[in-house]
């Protein structure tokens, strides 16, 4: 008489019926433990351990001209806001990252981007922690001091795909700083190796307004990538 095997094509296991683990489930499916699958995954399937944002404290200066720290760039930026080094209202370490308005006879709106390119593990989701104050605040318009925090891919088609996309409207300054702790809504796409974290600040204002930046992080969640545990 043929005695069926137990082969499971998912992980190309032989199973002694008699020895079932205790996460054999009832559908005869089996699932492996963490640690199993861990022994068995290539190096590039695992998420980062530590520190992805460089220069997150902006501490370093940059030696480039037109950028103003180390690994950070400036994307599209509007006459009359400026980003400049401050030692006061700190959030951590010795600097921050301050954006300012100039003074003019009106109120005049103003934007200026900041953003790093960071190279990530595909499948694995992300979390960003920052700190933010609004130091001082000019005369505004209707509009409110907005803040969009963004994380997001470009495609080949050169399209923008968010992974996470949060706004911070102000109607007053902050006695002190707001820190902010924002997971990404889905994990990096599996044909995506790279991310843009970007800080964009919008002001409408006739000048006067400092907007500290400060303690930026991004860190693995996961612990896997799922790329590498699809079934």
């Amino acid at each position: 008489m043929h005695n069926e095997s137990n082969f499971n094509p998912e992980g190309d296991s032989m199973l002694n019926p008699e020895s079932r683990p205790d996460n054999y489930n009832r559908d005869d499916n089996y699932v492996t433990y963490s640690k199993t699958i861990e022994k068995c995954l290539p190096l590039s399937c695992f998420c980062e351990r530590g520190e992805l944002i460089k220069n997150g404290g902006f501490e370093i200066p940059s030696v480039v001209p037109g950028q103003v720290f180390s690994d950070w760039s400036l994307g599209l930026s509007s006459e009359g806001i400026n980003m400049s080094s401050t030692t006061d209202n700190v959030y951590e370490g010795n600097s921050a990252a301050s954006i300012q308005t100039t003074i003019t006879p009106t109120a005049e709106s103003r934007r200026l981007q900041l953003r790093q390119n960071v190279i990530v593990t595909p499948g694995c989701l992300y979390g960003l922690k920052f700190a933010e104050r609004l130091v001082a605040l000019g005369e505004t318009g209707t509009d409110l001091p907005t803040l969009i925090v963004r994380i997001y891919y470009v495609s080949q088609g050169f399209a923008e795909y968010n992974l996470l996309n949060k706004v911070i409207q102000k109607t007053k300054i902050d006695r002190k700083y707001n820190l902010h702790h924002m997971t990404a809504r889905i994990p990096v796409p599996c044909n995506v190796s790279g991310i843009i974290v970007q800080f964009e600040f919008f002001i409408t204002d006739s000048g006067g307004t400092v907007w500290n930046l400060d303690g930026v992080s991004l860190r693995a969640l996961s612990k896997i990538s799922a790329c590498c545990c699809k079934e």
